[in-house]
């Protein structure tokens, strides 16, 4: 970015809308929008379209047609006659006005921004686009409340400070601006978090955040549609092909790929679980069976069991093997030979008890469960009430069908957020 002082610099909308005089001082109309030629780095100003009295003509003036050209000041040292009217065409008929209130992926902050205000300057001679605005200062000064309201709020001490991307980081689409970008390597993209990426992808539209999806490996892709919201993974899932959604839902967890299931077209749904691993295809068809608002459609089948005559140091040795193949582990589940639940062991537990100490010993037997048809309210209420990090589902003979963990629910218990909070932090 080249430097440019703070005298040269302006903003589009202190030109916006301004009266346009010719060389008689007669009003001849107002400035509708600007010309831009792309191409450099800043890319340059290089007509200005009028919007006529009267007639309501919009005319292109090129900036070397005007004798003044500042704020407030703005004069044509040629005969209005002498503009060419838009419909005649102009080769870089580039709008400016049409990357205002474009959205920008702003990849640094994991957030999406709107362009608010374009910051301009004279440089070199000419008319150059220098930054973006994404500030409410910069929406404040297209309303043209600028000059009272920000007065008002720096007296209340709320100050409105401009917000500018510079447009060398931002990256474009030329002649069209349907979405706008920073400039950031697509390996930086790689390296956010799932969950940034999802808070860009539930403010993106679907074309786009399929766009954002494609550009990620299959695993990056599938931890990013199960942070987002179900809706929003759901339709871009089923924009892709049946090949290629298949191949991220079976990097998710089957819980996480019936959410967006559920949501598709049943259709849709049974074509991509056609070309899914059999394997996996056949976890997430058992719990499709269930409804998605019971405690069978929220498990997860991902959780460890071993057996009640375990010692410690074997069932740590066993937790070992199974520690890569499970995402979370917050308990292990003791059973009989005959897979029946007899009790439930912590983690901290294990890692305080001698090696030699046979799990039946240190294992808690009052069992908290519940059953596959058991409603998700009642089951956001029992974990609450005893302060469980997870919860397993039985069936009709005791045996383990399944999990739920408590960020399973975690907004459910947003309505029991202080009382479960207040609770977790006095055992912690």
């Amino acid at each position: 970015m080249p430097t440019i002082r703070d005298d040269q610099k302006l903003f589009l909308a202190d030109f916006l809308d301004s009266p346009v005089f010719g060389p008689d001082g007669a009003k001849i109309g107002f400035i509708s929008d600007f010309s831009l030629l792309l191409g450099d780095r800043l890319p340059r100003l290089s007509a200005v379209l009028i919007k006529r009295s009267g007639s309501g003509d919009r005319v292109f003036f090129r900036r070397d047609q005007f004798r003044d050209f500042q704020k407030g000041k703005l004069t044509l040292q040629v005969s209005p006659e002498e503009g060419l009217k838009m419909e005649d065409g102009v080769p870089d008929q580039v709008l400016v006005r049409g990357i205002l209130d474009k959205q920008i992926v702003d990849i640094a902050d994991a957030r999406v921004v709107r362009v608010n205000d374009l910051q301009i300057a004279f440089w070199k001679g000419d008319l150059r686009l220098i930054g973006v605005d994404i500030g409410m200062r910069g929406l404040i000064r297209r309303m043209g409340w600028e000059s009272w309201l920000c007065p008002i709020l720096e007296r209340l001490r709320l100050p409105m400070h401009n917000e500018i991307i510079a447009w060398d980081l931002v990256e474009s689409i030329p002649m069209n601006f349907s979405h706008l970008r920073l400039t950031i390597p697509s390996q930086k993209i790689r390296e956010l978090h799932p969950a940034d990426l999802a808070d860009i992808l539930d403010d993106l539209s679907v074309q786009e955040g399929l766009n954002l999806i494609r550009s990620l490996d299959n695993e990056t892709a599938a931890e990013t549609l199960a942070e987002a919201d179900d809706e929003t993974s759901a339709q871009i899932i089923g924009q892709m092909s049946s090949e290629k959604a298949s191949d991220i839902l079976e990097e998710m967890n089957p819980d996480d790929a019936v959410d967006i299931l559920q949501d598709l077209e049943s259709h849709k749904a049974a074509e991509i679980l056609s070309h899914m691993d059999h394997e996996e295809a056949g976890d997430v068809r058992e719990l499709l069976k269930h409804h998605e608002d019971t405690a069978g459609g929220m498990m997860s089948l991902g959780y460890a069991t071993i057996f009640e005559e375990f010692t410690v140091e074997e069932t740590l040795n066993h937790l070992r093997l199974l520690a890569p193949d499970i995402e979370i582990i917050y308990y292990l589940y003791v059973i009989d030979k005959k897979d029946v639940l007899k009790g439930v062991v912590s983690i901290r537990d294990l890692l305080v008890s001698a090696p030699q100490t046979p799990v039946r010993e240190i294992m808690t037997d009052k069992i908290i469960s519940v059953q596959a048809e058991t409603a998700k309210e009642e089951l956001a209420a029992l974990i609450s009430k005893y302060d469980l990090l997870a919860i397993p589902v039985l069936d009709e003979d005791g045996s383990i069908m399944g999990v739920i963990t408590v960020d399973d629910v975690m907004e459910l218990l947003l309505d029991n957020l202080p009382k479960f909070w207040k609770r977790r932090a006095l055992s912690s």
